[in-house]
């Protein structure tokens, strides 16, 4: 007998052996799920992408990846689509919660279930999240930069310049502001002298320019997430700046978010000045996220439920105490990637 396939739309379906659920069912059709991402151009979008369809072919789930290219109208239109192909699941994370509750409306009125990634209910529509926490671990970075900091640089006065976009309220208050309050933990008369920027490189790298150019003196600067740091530090490189000796920051020290592999060679570097980013796990993130689809399908959890949402806590990479050992090891079990930092170090 012929399998039925869905239609390609450019994207590529995996297809696995289905599974039995749970409920005493002899054969189970073979479950679709589609998931309409953030922005597929950003590294760390691309690794839970890749966990997210590693983990549905394990189940027997055939995946859908939908790139929401950080526009609420192609989010929506996104939406649409797997609506109409009548998935069995979505999971969504919303670059507008607005908009998007809009299209989660229309889901679950089509019967299909939703799974918020990161973005909490919090109007009329209600569904299920898969959380971050990312505030504590914010906070512990910021504090660790400025003792470091203050390590090496004893009466230091804190100039803080951040690449962050206050429109995207939760990166911005969990990330953002959380390390700036741990740096003003450790140094209450800290300055936070600028912010602007949005998730791209080529902007966070005019953004750092301009900062530059209005702060020279500036000697924390954050990014919030791996476009924005890794901007940012592109464009202090080419002023002759974002260097360190032995670990040690020589005129300002760059923190971020993501734990992408472009950021995490450049912690591990002794000779950068990127000492230190809140590292996600796309991997726990990813499978977190359909197992509570699934706890959906099998009626452990309410499609319309907000009072059950999970959260995975991020984790600090620092290069000043880890090993390269450890480092690599998170980048195997979280990232799916093995790699030789030694070798990536010496090569930049």
């Amino acid at each position: 007998m012929k399998k039925k396939l869905l239609p390609m739309c450019g994207l590529a379906l995996i297809l696995v052996p289905a599974l039995l659920f749970a409920g005493g069912a002899t054969e189970a059709k073979k479950k679709v799920i589609g998931e309409v991402f953030w922005g597929l151009h950003d590294s760390y979008q691309q690794a839970h992408q890749k966990a997210a369809a590693d983990y549905a072919r394990q189940l027997g789930f055939e995946f859908i990846p939908m790139d929401g290219q950080m526009k609420p109208e192609v989010q929506a239109s996104a939406m649409e689509d797997l609506v109409a192909r009548k998935v069995d699941g979505i999971i969504c994370q919303a670059y507008d919660q607005a908009t998007m509750e809009v299209a989660i409306e229309a889901a679950q009125k089509a019967g299909i279930p939703v799974v918020s990634f990161v973005n909490v209910a919090s109007g009329k529509v209600k569904y299920p999240t898969m959380m971050i926490e990312e505030r504590a671990g914010s906070i512990a970075m910021g504090e660790l930069v400025a003792r470091k900091m203050q390590g090496y640089y004893p009466g230091i006065e804190f100039v803080i310049a951040t690449i962050s976009d206050p429109s995207v309220d939760w990166a911005h208050d969990q990330r953002t502001k959380a390390f700036i309050q741990g740096v003003q933990k450790v140094a209450p008369d800290a300055q936070w002298v600028f912010n602007g920027g949005k998730s791209n490189r080529e902007v966070a790298y005019a953004t750092a320019e301009d900062i530059l150019q209005r702060h020279p003196n500036v000697n924390i600067m954050f990014g919030y997430d791996a476009e924005n740091v890794l901007g940012g530090l592109a464009a202090f490189e080419a002023a002759g700046r974002g260097k360190a000796d032995n670990k040690k920051p020589l005129s300002e020290v760059h923190a971020g978010v993501d734990g992408s592999v472009p950021e995490i060679i450049k912690v591990a570097n002794p000779a950068s000045a990127f000492k230190a980013t809140l590292a996600l796990q796309p991997g726990a993130n990813a499978r977190k996220s359909i197992d509570m689809l699934v706890k959906i399908w099998n009626g452990e959890l309410d499609m319309y439920a907000t009072d059950k949402n999970e959260a995975v806590v991020s984790f600090i990479v620092n290069g000043w105490d880890l090993s390269i050992d450890e480092i690599q090891s998170f980048l195997k079990d979280q990232w799916n990637i093995q790699i030789d930092l030694r070798k990536e170090i010496a090569a930049q």
